[in-house]
């Protein structure tokens, strides 16, 4: 891969109302700083059969004692914490959550929270910058990834890169240009494109395959079968720089000269996507869907691993 510049409080009055409640943090909420009546508190508490699912805050929240706002305050969340919800207590016309937070149960206004849900793969993680250091061995690694979870590989790193097709004259679309992933060669686009890509992938299993052009909706379908995908993105999710390059034999092309390659491995309710990224110290992170699918849907290429 060739990288370039490697590189709330009108409901307050209402709330303060009512004896015992005090604000506990600057951040107002709608549940953490007021309730729709004081009646509501002397209303009787049903239980509710809740299956488990996952929550996640709208704005910085608190978590109380009991179901109601007459219990004491024993944690705030902050916006777009994920909670496990383990049972619900309707108080009056409001339903709470029971979570658990710093080692304590405690409950959540359902007036403060979305159901939240994600689809995520745990595919084990591949650097291309430690133990090998391959700083244009994104591509590599991130089949690597999706190979090993799959079983279909036990390779290491350099085993599979020295492996992978080479194309001295510089023309990723036969194989790794220049073919040396190891260090930076001059002029050169050091990138193998997902043709060639997936002829070495397929050395180690016949079902992996070329969905370039594939949308993001069929990638996230691929997720739902547990298959990873390979995508060529940017680095950093950053804006898309094009750029001309003289590729050999394939002459001279225009190509997203930030380019970057990452293994997708899980998306959730709010749009983003979960990353695998050879070349982040995070190693595996989210990504909004608004810099995902600028960075993806610029070339739209892509292989899986089934």
């Amino acid at each position: 891969m060739k990288k370039t510049n490697i590189l709330m409080a009108s409901t307050m009055s209402l709330s303060l109302l009512l004896s015992g409640l005090s604000t506990t943090s600057s951040s107002i909420t709608p549940e953490a700083t007021s309730i729709t009546a004081g009646t509501e508190l002397h209303k009787h508490i049903t239980k509710v059969s809740a299956p488990v699912k996952k929550i996640q805050t709208l704005y910085i929240s608190n978590v109380r004692a009991n179901a109601g706002t007459k219990y004491k305050v024993i944690a705030s969340a902050k916006k777009g914490k994920v909670f496990t919800s383990y049972a619900t207590k309707k108080v009056g016309s409001t339903t709470w959550h029971k979570v658990k937070v710093n080692n304590k149960t405690g409950w959540i206004s359902s007036t403060v929270v979305k159901s939240y849900s994600s689809k995520t793969l745990k595919v084990p993680f591949v650097s291309q910058l430690s133990p090998v250091n391959a700083p244009f061995g994104c591509e590599g690694a991130s089949l690597l990834m999706a190979l090993q979870y799959k079983g279909y590989s036990k390779v290491g790193l350099r085993t599979f890169l020295d492996n992978m097709p080479k194309d001295k004259g510089g023309n990723p679309y036969k194989g790794f240009a220049g073919g040396n992933p190891y260090a930076n060669q001059n002029g050169v686009f050091q990138s193998i494109f997902p043709k060639p890509l997936t002829t070495y992938g397929k050395e180690s299993s016949s079902k992996v395959a070329n969905v370039s052009g594939y949308s993001t909706t069929q990638i996230k379908k691929e997720l739902d079968k547990g298959n990873p995908v390979v995508a060529y993105v940017t680095l950093d999710f950053k804006k898309p720089v094009w750029a001309k390059w003289k590729m050999g034999s394939a002459g001279t092309k225009n190509i997203v000269d930030n380019m970057h390659v990452v293994t997708v491995i899980g998306y959730n309710s709010n749009g983003s996507y979960y990353v695998a990224d050879p070349n982040s110290k995070k190693e595996k992170y989210w990504v909004s869907k608004t810099n995902f699918e600028r960075a993806y849907n610029a070339l739209q290429w892509g292989v899986v691993v089934r």
